[in-house]
């Protein structure tokens, strides 16, 4: 029986095959400088053992008509498409993502039906940064290759075949001495050593203060609020209280980022915003060697945890004021600090 207009095709493909009958329904609207005038193209919906499947298959897709991808698309391709499903997720992921598929860049022209095991093996092998890393690029594997599975343009998802060896981090943390701390308090004048002491006395991951806004910070309360953009997971979507000491740098921030009409907190004297790069690459570069001993960011928020472990401060407020999640059941969900216990308790702080 003839099947409608518009409805869809069903054909029977020759020789010997697992799934011979083949769907194929209307496409994307594509313009043709030949013809002159748009034109819908013609794409599989899938493979179907008997003609009856098929047809069935058919019938169930116009009921409810989706958006069905070209047999041809690529890896890249599909990266593109779910590149709008991680525009609620926080900056830190968003950005290990993209990361992850510059990894992925052998794989991206190639075809999602022909990628195999081994190409995903080869990808992961190459890649000279730690497990932590590969396993974001096995997620990213996983996502695009599931996608190929719901839309049935793969067989299976082969990163699940993918093993992962743990590794030691690439990078040792040393913590500021109190001599360096005490030098840096020497010349707490400058506004880029204002910054590693703000670090310092707050524990907050670096994004955290230099990419935050003027308007999470209370001044009148003495807290920064960390929002879910900036954050790493959801414990480090926090209050965090403003150690006496810094107070009145992040009041000059504030009031710097007011004068030149800024959303932005990390404003320099001259008005521009502190941007992560530059500051390493200049300003800690040069911090550094006034301290003569070279330091990383992430070596300020050690820092302060080593710092609050041998004052013996209470450990679940400062896990609260890092974002590190409680250990247990009870302390997650019974447990409340308030503000006012976690400055208390920031402020035993010294170095």
């Amino acid at each position: 029986m003839r099947l409608p207009n518009g409805y869809g095709s069903v054909t029977k493909l020759t020789g010997k095959r697992r799934k011979p009958w083949v769907v194929r329904v209307r496409g994307v609207k594509t313009w043709s400088d030949e013809k002159e005038d748009y034109y819908y193209d013609r794409v599989i919906l899938g493979y179907y053992k008997t003609r009856q499947e098929a047809l069935q298959a058919l019938a169930e897709y116009n009921e409810s008509p989706f958006q069905v991808r070209d047999g041809n698309i690529t890896f890249g391709q599909v990266y593109e498409l779910l590149k709008p499903d991680y525009e609620n997720k926080s900056e830190s992921t968003r950005a290990s993502r993209e990361v992850a598929f510059r990894y992925c860049a052998p794989l991206h022209g190639i075809k999602l039906r022909d990628i195999q095991a081994s190409m995903l093996e080869a990808v992961i092998d190459n890649c000279q940064k730690t497990a932590a890393t590969k396993k974001v690029i096995k997620s990213l594997m996983s996502s695009i290759l599931k996608y190929g599975v719901k839309n049935n343009l793969v067989v299976k998802d082969y990163s699940q075949f993918i093993r992962i060896e743990e590794s030691e981090p690439t990078y040792e943390r040393t913590v500021f001495s109190r001599d360096e701390i005490n030098k840096l308090w020497e010349h707490s004048d400058k506004w880029d050593i204002q910054i590693l002491l703000m670090l310092l006395y707050s524990g907050l991951r670096v994004n955290e203060l230099l990419k935050n806004y003027a308007d999470n910070v209370d001044l009148d309360e003495r807290y920064i609020y960390i929002p879910k953009e900036l954050a790493k997971n959801n414990s480090s979507v926090r209050y965090v209280p403003i150690h006496d000491k810094v107070y009145p740098f992040f009041k000059e921030f504030k009031e710097r980022a007011i004068e030149y009409e800024r959303e932005k907190l990390m404003i320099n004297p001259s008005g521009s915003i502190v941007a992560y790069n530059n500051f390493a690459t200049r300003n800690l570069k040069k911090i550094n060697e006034l301290m003569e001993v070279p330091h990383r960011f992430h070596d300020t928020r050690h820092t302060f945890v080593s710092q609050a472990h041998t004052l013996r401060l209470d450990d679940l407020t400062i896990k609260k004021i890092v974002g590190h999640s409680p250990d247990g059941v009870t302390k997650k969900v019974y447990t409340h600090i308030s503000l006012t216990e976690m400055r208390d308790e920031i402020n035993k702080l010294h170095y």
